[in-house]
């Protein structure tokens, strides 16, 4: 049902599978290496297919390369190699709240995106580093495109395929660092949030409007962030 569902969210707003899935699998129970396994292969599924028709919308490779990915590696190496002594469900709960409050507040999106505007390389390290601490890049990625980019496409499709990088770099990891959490039986899921994408994203898409596109996604990411530190905070 996880994959179920957050796949058919992100196949019309570019991110769901890794920024609500992940939290939603920590809590009930699954370790971050297993949470991981879970959704990657799904997420990554998707992105290939949000981007295969529109790849010539995608700018910034070159950022994404030197900054982004780096940054991601670092970050998954350490919090898989002290995943016992950390609560990354409590950490990921945290950046939702983080992420959830600064898409909610104007104040603090102009902030940021002044800080994109004069130095958008550090956003982008930062983004790859939240990422792979917390698996949460997807909440200053959505932010991070949203200001270099004006429709829905474009803002889907440069989140997409910054998803891919994430997701093949993660992959290798997992599988130099932590590959007893694959599972055969999981080769399923991204079959199926490919076939949920191709089925639901033309309806999908055509229902959610131009300018309510990013006040949804605020919504969403706020309302989860806010659920999932309640909840981490309870156990």
């Amino acid at each position: 049902m996880v994959i179920i569902v957050f796949s058919m969210v992100q196949s019309v707003f570019g991110v769901g599978l890794l920024l609500f899935g992940t939290p939603t699998l920590l809590l009930m129970g699954y370790s971050y290496s297993e949470t991981l396994w879970i959704v990657l292969p799904s997420s990554l599924s998707i992105s290939l297919a949000q981007i295969y028709n529109h790849y010539h919308l995608v700018e910034a490779k070159d950022k994404v390369y030197q900054f982004t990915l780096p940054s991601t590696l670092v970050g998954l190496i350490f919090i898989l190699n002290f995943e016992g002594v950390f609560d990354v469900a409590r950490i990921v709960g945290v950046f939702l709240l983080m992420i959830g409050l600064l898409r909610a507040s104007r104040r603090l999106r102009d902030m940021l995106n002044n800080v994109i505007n004069k130095s958008p390389e550090h956003v982008y390290v930062i983004t790859g580093l939240v990422h792979g601490l917390s698996n949460m890049g997807g909440g200053p990625l959505s932010i991070l495109m949203a200001s270099i980019h004006k429709s829905k496409i474009s803002i889907r499709t440069n989140i997409a395929f910054v998803y891919c990088w994430f997701c093949l770099i993660q992959l290798f990891v997992l599988v130099v660092f932590s590959s007893a959490g694959f599972s055969i039986n999981r080769v399923l899921f991204p079959l199926a949030s490919l076939a949920i994408y191709l089925f639901f994203n033309k309806v999908l898409i055509e229902k959610v409007k131009e300018k309510k596109f990013q006040s949804v996604i605020t919504f969403i990411v706020l309302v989860y962030g806010i659920a999932s530190v309640l909840s981490f905070n309870k156990a």
